[in-house]
Parts: structure tokens; sequence; C-alpha cells
């Protein structure tokens, strides 16, 4: 199964103006537990350092969950870089809206 791994390279201004304004982190610790190949703890320390806003790395992110857990992180402010396993699957952001 493909898999992504996502760096958080620095944070900027919480973008807004979305219905998960109120309960990001929540929304944010729901797309990690069903995103990532990782043990609960694990994810648990993971949630607590993106709330604090530290550079972090998600390894073994699901393709499915790419896209879901890089919105949320976008809105939160997080500045990233994505990186494929197999980077010739675009399959991973076609809902990706085209700019």
């Amino acid at each position: 199964m493909p898999m992504a791994t996502i760096e958080i390279l620095g944070w900027g201004d919480f973008v807004g103006g979305t219905g998960w304004d109120a309960h990001a982190k929540s929304e944010l610790r729901k797309r990690l537990r069903s995103g990532l190949d990782a043990p609960l703890h694990e994810i648990k320390r993971l949630v607590r350092q993106i709330h604090a806003r530290e550079l972090v790395s998600l390894h073994h992110v699901r393709e499915e969950a790419v896209l879901g857990v890089t919105q949320i992180l976008r809105i939160t402010g997080a500045e990233m870089r994505v990186t494929l396993d197999d980077s010739n699957d675009e399959r991973l952001f076609k809902k990706w809206p085209k700019r």
C-alpha cells in the first residue's frame, strides 16, 4: 500500500473560515487516527506536538488520508512538504482542486 510522509516545515497564521475552526484539534486527532499507520500513543504525541506548533514529520500516512490530513494541517497554519513513497502515484491528490 502506498504511503506518504508529511513534514511540517514551519507555521504561519491560522487560516480559519471553516467548519473545523472550533474543533481543529479534535478533527486533527480524528484524521491522524484514521490516516496514520502508527500506535495510538504515537498519534497522541504527534497531536500534542502539532497543537504546540512544533516542527514534526508524520510518517506512514495512508494513501487515502493524505488529502484530509494536509487539509486540516493547512487550516491550522502548517507549511508542509509531502513526500510520496511512489512518486508516480497521482491518485493521492486526484481530488485536489486545480489552480
